[in-house]
């Protein structure tokens, strides 16, 4: 089936819509169409579709005709000008009245998607929210695990400082002994020397 790309505006003459109407009915997907990169809104109907509307539209013309030569012939008398008035006047009201009710519809259309489209970004919100609310309890549940950690560093920093303490008691217990070792030695090398001058003394009276 053959496409073809039709302005918005050409579309709206030829059905008696207004440009507005068009426009919505192509945002709420009730007409094939879009605003392409010239700018430009188009449709987008196959041949069948455009030839149906052309037809349409012929027919609407030849009724308005034949009800305007019907005024015009009602204008040649006084009462049928009044009246010819009145029903130029009338038919004026029902096109009106049918403009303002294709685009009602488009409106209602446009609105029925746009609640849609509601219901959906509610629905993602709700799912942003929950997906908040479990990162919410993942990073609650981190922080407990953290100030677990945290006690117990502090715990293991207190036992270290306790094994530190002890280190340092026996390394001066340690030198402690070393010391009184060494002034023992000391004792005896200094008994040892005296036994040695003692030796001499006697050998040298001998």
């Amino acid at each position: 089936m053959e496409g073809v790309k039709l302005k918005a505006s050409e579309y709206a003459a030829i059905t008696n819509l207004s440009l507005n109407t068009v426009k919505n009915r192509i945002r709420a997907g009730v007409l094939k169409g879009g605003k392409e990169e010239d700018g430009i809104w188009y449709v987008y109907l196959s041949q069948e579709e455009l030839d149906y509307i052309k037809g349409r539209r012929e027919v609407q013309e030849e009724r308005d005709k034949s009800l305007q030569g019907s005024l015009e012939n009602l204008k040649s008398t006084l009462e049928g000008s009044l009246i010819a008035t009145y029903m130029s006047a009338l038919m004026q009201k029902e096109e009106q009245k049918e403009q303002l009710l294709h685009e009602l519809a488009s409106l209602h259309t446009l609105l029925a998607i746009r609640e849609k489209e509601m219901e959906f970004l509610f629905r993602e919100l709700e799912k942003t929210r929950e997906k908040c609310s479990e990162k919410e309890t993942e990073n609650q549940k981190l922080k407990e695990a953290l100030s677990e950690m945290e006690d117990k560093v502090r715990e293991l920093q207190d036992t270290l400082r306790e094994k530190d303490y002890l280190i340092s008691q026996k390394e001066l217990e340690v030198q402690r002994v070393i010391l009184d070792k060494e002034k023992e030695l000391l004792n005896k090398e200094m008994e040892l020397t005296a036994l040695k001058i003692e030796l001499d003394k006697r050998k040298r009276k001998e």
